[in-house]
C-alpha cells in the first residue's frame, strides 16, 4: 500500500504539477481589484471510483484574464502549463483534459490494482488572486494530494507581476540589498512568527533547531503596503521539520535605502 502511494505522488506531481492549503486566507493581503481589471475562473470538480479499491475527489481551479492580451505574460502567468488558449473556453477544457490524462494513467497503473483496502484519495490544484494594486499582481498557486489517511503532500508556489511591464516580478525589482544582510533578516524575523512562537511553548527542541538555522532566500515572495513576505513550503528552511510552510515578514523599514525607486513610488511607500 505505501509503494502504491508513493507510485501515485509520483505520477501526478510529474504529470499534473500546475496551479496550487484550500481557504488559505492571509491576513496581510487585501484584494484591490481595479474596475477595468476583469477576473474569471473555471474549475473541474468530479468524484469518481477509479478502481474497486480507489475513489478519488477532484478539484481544479484556474484563474481566467479577460483583460490581459500580452501573450508572452499569459505564458508567464500559466507557465508551468502547455497553455494556447487563454480564454475561459480554453482553459475549460485544457482542465478536463488533465483530469482524463490523470484518470488515464492511474487505471493503467498495474501497482495500483493489488491493493485491497478502499483508499479515499483528494487531489487538489487551485490559483487565486491575492492582492491587485497599482498594477502589481500577486497570485498564489496551490496543489495537494491526500493519500487515503497514508500521507498529505501540499505546496505553495506565489508570483507576482508587473502589469506595467507585462513581466514577472523578481527581487532585484524590489529592493538591491545583499543577499548575505536579507538572509541576516530573515533569520532574525523568523523568531516572530506566530507558528515559532507556537513551537516555543510546545516543541522547543524543533524551535531552537530551526532558529540556528541560516535562512535561505525564497523563491515564493510577495508584498503588501506593510512588508515584504518570504514564503517557505516544508523542508525549504530544514529538511525534516513538521511544521509545515510558514511566512516570514520583511518590513519596508528592514529594507530602508535599498528599494527600487519605481517600486517604491509605485506602492507608495514612506
Amino acid at each position: 500500500m505505501k509503494n502504491a502511494a508513493i507510485i501515485l505522488v509520483t505520477l501526478v506531481f510529474l504529470t499534473f504539477f500546475s496551479c496550487k492549503e484550500i481557504g488559505f486566507k492571509n491576513k496581510h493581503i487585501k484584494s484591490n481589484i481595479p474596475v477595468n481589471f476583469t477576473i474569471d475562473s473555471v474549475i473541474e470538480e468530479d468524484f469518481t471510483k477509479l478502481l474497486d479499491s480507489i475513489t478519488v475527489k477532484y478539484s481544479s481551479q484556474l484563474l481566467v484574464f479577460p483583460t490581459l492580451k500580452d501573450q508572452k505574460l499569459l505564458h508567464t502567468i500559466y507557465e508551468k502549463d502547455n497553455i494556447k488558449d487563454f480564454s475561459k473556453e480554453g482553459l475549460k477544457k485544457y482542465l478536463e483534459a488533465k483530469k482524463n490524462e490523470l484518470y488515464s494513467k492511474l487505471k493503467g497503473s498495474n501497482k495500483l490494482i493489488h491493493l485491497k483496502h478502499l483508499q479515499k484519495w483528494e487531489k487538489t490544484s487551485q490559483m487565486n488572486l491575492k492582492f491587485n494594486k497599482n498594477d502589481y499582481l500577486h497570485i498564489q498557486y496551490y496543489e495537494s494530494l491526500f493519500i487515503g489517511g497514508i500521507c498529505n503532500y501540499y505546496t505553495y508556489s506565489e508570483k507576482v507581476f508587473d502589469l506595467n511591464n507585462n513581466k514577472k516580478l523578481k527581487l532585484k525589482d524590489i529592493t538591491s540589498i545583499p543577499e548575505d544582510r536579507l538572509s541576516e533578516i530573515l533569520s532574525n524575523n523568523i523568531d516572530k512568527t506566530t507558528m515559532m512562537q507556537q513551537m516555543k511553548k510546545y516543541d522547543v527542541d524543533e524551535y531552537n533547531a530551526l532558529l540556528a538555522e541560516r535562512i535561505p532566500l525564497a523563491e515564493n515572495f510577495y508584498f503588501d503596503e506593510n512588508n515584504l513576505y518570504f514564503h517557505y513550503n516544508k523542508d525549504e528552511i530544514k529538511k525534516g521539520y513538521s511544521i509545515g510552510d510558514i511566512i516570514i515578514p520583511v518590513s519596508w523599514n528592514d529594507l530602508s535605502g535599498t528599494l527600487n525607486i519605481e517600486f517604491k513610488d509605485r506602492m507608495m511607500l514612506k
